[in-house]
């Protein structure tokens, strides 16, 4: 029986270019990059060469620099936390208002959830039933101390693309001293990206969302924008990120970025004609199916789709013993079975929520996979529609 993935947005398999790089420099550059001896200079060249790919490939210009960090959630952390306490810092500690969405991942929402612990107000914007932000709301909520707004790319469960260029233009119409950060971990690597066409002060990606390792992470900042470390120890990052750097993990994160870069066209249109093909494929051979999210304005990769009359849970173990990897939303949660709240965040019943799937493809999914998983779906569902729990 063969293994069909379906899961690219909880983690994408290492691309075989990209591992060729990391075992280069698993082996050929293990000196600690802060030490001043040659092996040490080369593994810091390494890096600033890494650096400034990925500063070429965001067209970040000479207008920020690029922190690496652990993970996108680490990113994320650095910058909401690290922009709150250099507010703190420089203002006598006077209150920090934040803002963001209800919809974010939970590396965002815990953040704040941290923060109000701290003191800091924060405010949670709603979206309509197709997953679309409400920018009246996000703008109405802004005060005199309104600091950092936070709004992600596109939504890792149902893959709701958020305006960022529009949301930015109002927020900082609005009050232009307001720091905006993005979330881009399913946007970078993934799709077409340029901080020249959206200036965003902060945003925050990780490696195995586009073909590199896992355990490392990046951070954007535009030029001028303070924020304060998290962790402490050594001046690594600019002072920003203690700890030796993972040079094998960086060196993935441009390499992955350059691969993509290399076939984007290609890959970007492949996509979105697999992607419309399993979904077409999908609600021809299956009745009592919802799209949740937005019908159109959502990565082309990525299909949450609600059954009726199945869990997800039974659907998802029944899926695995076909062979099929998909989930039931962000894979941050699982092992913890709770209904998702970007999908409570739409207003659908417990029902929809309960019964809905995430199938996200990718770089090596193909037509044969596809058509085994509709397959592989129909059987699950007639199933347990046939013996409900």
């Amino acid at each position: 029986m063969p293994r069909i993935y379906l899961d690219y947005n909880a983690t994408t398999p290492l691309d075989p270019v990209v591992l060729e790089e990391v075992i280069n420099a698993l082996k050929n550059f293990q000196g600690n990059p802060s030490s001043v001896y040659e092996e040490g200079r080369a593994a810091r060249i390494l890096i600033e060469d890494s650096r400034d790919f990925v500063k070429s490939f965001l067209d970040a210009g000479g207008e920020g620099e690029i922190v690496f960090t652990s993970s996108g959630s680490e990113s994320i952390n650095l910058a909401i936390i690290g922009a709150v306490y250099a507010h703190k810092r420089l203002n006598k500690n006077k209150t920090p208002h934040i803002i963001t969405s209800q919809v974010e991942h939970h590396a965002v929402l815990n953040t704040f959830k941290f923060l109000e612990t701290q003191g800091v107000e924060t405010s949670y914007i709603g979206i309509n039933e197709f997953g679309e932000l409400i920018i009246n709301d996000l703008i109405s909520s802004i005060k005199e101390n309104t600091i950092l707004v936070s709004v992600m790319g596109a939504n890792n469960e149902t893959g709701t693309i958020f305006p960022l260029k529009q949301i930015l233009k109002a927020v900082k119409n609005a009050k232009d001293n307001i720091l905006f950060h993005s979330d881009l971990v399913q946007i970078i690597g993934k799709s077409g990206f340029s901080l020249k066409d959206i200036p965003l002060d902060l945003c925050s990606f990780s490696g195995h969302k586009f073909y590199a390792l896992k355990g490392c992470g990046a951070l954007y900042i535009k030029k001028g924008v303070k924020i304060d470390p998290v962790i402490y120890g050594g001046h690594q990052e600019r002072g920003l990120r203690a700890g030796t750097e993972n040079t094998a993990g960086i060196v993935s994160i441009a390499k992955g970025l350059g691969v993509f870069k290399n076939g984007m066209d290609d890959e970007l249109k492949r996509i979105s004609v697999f992607g419309g093909i399993f979904l077409d494929k999908l609600f021809s051979a299956i009745e009592g199916i919802k799209l949740n999210g937005h019908p159109v304005n959502r990565l082309k990769n990525t299909v949450n789709v609600s059954f009726d009359g199945v869990k997800a849970e039974s659907l998802l173990f029944n899926l695995d013993l076909y062979g099929i990897s998909a989930s039931a939303g962000s894979a941050c949660n699982a092992g913890a079975i709770s209904l998702s709240h970007v999908l409570k965040a739409h207003g659908y019943d417990i029902k929809r929520i309960e019964s809905a799937i995430r199938f996200s493809i990718g770089r090596f999914t193909t037509m044969d996979d596809i058509d085994y998983a509709i397959s592989a779906i129909k059987k699950g569902v007639l199933k347990l529609r046939a013996n409900p729990v």
